[in-house]
C-alpha cells in the first residue's frame, strides 16, 4: 500500500469519524439554563449546584449550556434589551429541547416568548409571579417550580428572637419583577401574632435608605427582600452590589434585619433565612430529564419547594444583643453558612469555624 493510499485512507477515516461524532452530538438532548442573574451571584451558584447533582445521577447523554442575563448588574433599560437580545439568540443557536429558566426576569425578558411556540419546552424555575403571568397557565408547553419565600420560617425566627413577644414587622425590597412579587408575598402573608406594620420597594439606593433609616420608630424587625440590580440613585446607570448594600442595612437600621436572600450573611448581614437554591436547581432538572425521557408525553406537574436554608453571622447578632435558638445556629453550621466564630454552648466544644461555599 502506497503512502498516499494510507493518506487517504485516514483522510476517509477522519472524516468519518468527526462525522459520526457530529451525528452524535447533534442527536442528543440540548437543556438551555438561562439564568437572570450573574455568575458570582450566590443564588445562581447556588442553583447551579442543584443542577450539577440532578446532571450527576443522569445516564443519558444529554447536551447542557448555560447563559447568564447578568441583569443584576445592568442599570440602563437598553443594556438590558440587549442582554435579553443576546439571551434569544443562545436559545435560536442551540435550539434547546428544554428551557430552563431562572426567576422571573428571565421568564418575563425571554422564556415566555416561546410558550406558544412548542419549542423549547419551558420549564421555569423559583418564579415568584404566577406562571400565567407569562402564559404559562394552561400550557403543555411549560411546567415549573413558583417560588415560596419561607415566610413561616421567618415568622417563627421573629418570636424566638423577640422572646415570643409581638413584633412590628416592616419590609424592603427593589423595585423589579422580583421584588415586586416578595413584596406581595409578604403583604398577603398572615404574621400573626406579629403584625406587617410596613412593605416598600425602592426604585433605587437612596430610596432603600430613607426608607431603612425611617423605619427605626415604626419597627421590630425589617425584613430584607431581593436588592439584585438596585440602581445607585434616580437614573443611574450603576447599580450597587450587595457587599454594600447590606452593611449599610446593618449599621443604619434600628430594627432587628433579617434578610430573606441567599447572599445576605455573606454580603455582610448577620441573620437571613431564605429559599433554599440548591433544591431549585435539583427538582428542576429533575423535571426536564423526566421531560426529555416523556418527549411526547405531559410536561410532569407543576410544585413548589418548601426547602430552606438559614445562615448566621454570630458576631453582627452578639453586637445587637440578639441571641437566636441553637437550632438556627445547628442548621447554619450544617449548610456550611455559619460565618465567623460560633456561638459558645455551654458544656459543648466549639467547633471549628465554617465558611460560606465559594
Amino acid at each position: 500500500m502506497t503512502v498516499k493510499l494510507k493518506n487517504i485512507l485516514v483522510g476517509i477515516f477522519l472524516v468519518g469519524f468527526v462525522g459520526l461524532l457530529a451525528a452524535f452530538n447533534a442527536a442528543k438532548p440540548r437543556v438551555l439554563v438561562l439564568h437572570a442573574g450573574s455568575e458570582e451571584s450566590a443564588w445562581v451558584q447556588g442553583v447551579d449546584r442543584g443542577i450539577d447533582v440532578a446532571l450527576a445521577g443522569n445516564r443519558r447523554p444529554i447536551l447542557v449550556e448555560r447563559h447568564y442575563l447578568r441583569l443584576d448588574r445592568l442599570a440602563r433599560p437598553e443594556a438590558r434589551v440587549a442582554a435579553a437580545a443576546e439571551a434569544r439568540r443562545a436559545v435560536e443557536r442551540l435550539d434547546p429541547d428544554v428551557l430552563l429558566a431562572v426567576d422571573d426576569e428571565s421568564n418575563e425578558a425571554v422564556a415566555r416568548a416561546y410558550a406558544a411556540r412548542g419549542r423549547p419546552r419551558i420549564v421555569y424555575v423559583s418564579i415568584d409571579q404566577p406562571p400565567a403571568r407569562y402564559g404559562y397557565a394552561g400550557m403543555a408547553t411549560a411546567t415549573g417550580i413558583v417560588e415560596e419565600l419561607p415566610l413561616a420560617a421567618v415568622r417563627d425566627a421573629v418570636t424566638a428572637i423577640r422572646g415570643g413577644q409581638a413584633a412590628r414587622v416592616a419590609a424592603i425590597g427593589v423595585d423589579n419583577d422580583t421584588g415586586r412579587a416578595e413584596r406581595s408575598q409578604v403583604d398577603a402573608f398572615d404574621w400573626s401574632p406579629h403584625r406587617l406594620v410596613w412593605s416598600e420597594i425602592a426604585g433605587d439606593f437612596l430610596a432603600w435608605r430613607r426608607f431603612v433609616e425611617s423605619s427605626s420608630a415604626k419597627a421590630d424587625v425589617l425584613l430584607v427582600l431581593s436588592a439584585a440590580g438596585l440602581p445607585r440613585g434616580p437614573g443611574s446607570t450603576e447599580t450597587v452590589a450587595g457587599s454594600e448594600i447590606v452593611p449599610w442595612v446593618e449599621a443604619h437600621a434600628r430594627p432587628v434585619p433579617i434578610g430573606l436572600h441567599a447572599g445576605y450573611v455573606a454580603a455582610g448581614g448577620g441573620f437571613a433565612i431564605f429559599p433554599a437554591a440548591g433544591d431549585y436547581g435539583r427538582r428542576a432538572m429533575a423535571m426536564a430529564l423526566e421531560w426529555l425521557d416523556e418527549a411526547r408525553g405531559p410536561p410532569p406537574p407543576p410544585m413548589t419547594s418548601a426547602h430552606f436554608d438559614v445562615a448566621i453571622e454570630p458576631a453582627r447578632l452578639a453586637a445587637r444583643g440578639v441571641e437566636v435558638p441553637e437550632i438556627y445556629v445547628e442548621a447554619a453550621r450544617a449548610g456550611g453558612r455559619l460565618v465567623g466564630p460560633p456561638r459558645a454552648v455551654p458544656g459543648r466544644a466549639t467547633p471549628e469555624t465554617s465558611r460560606p461555599r465559594p
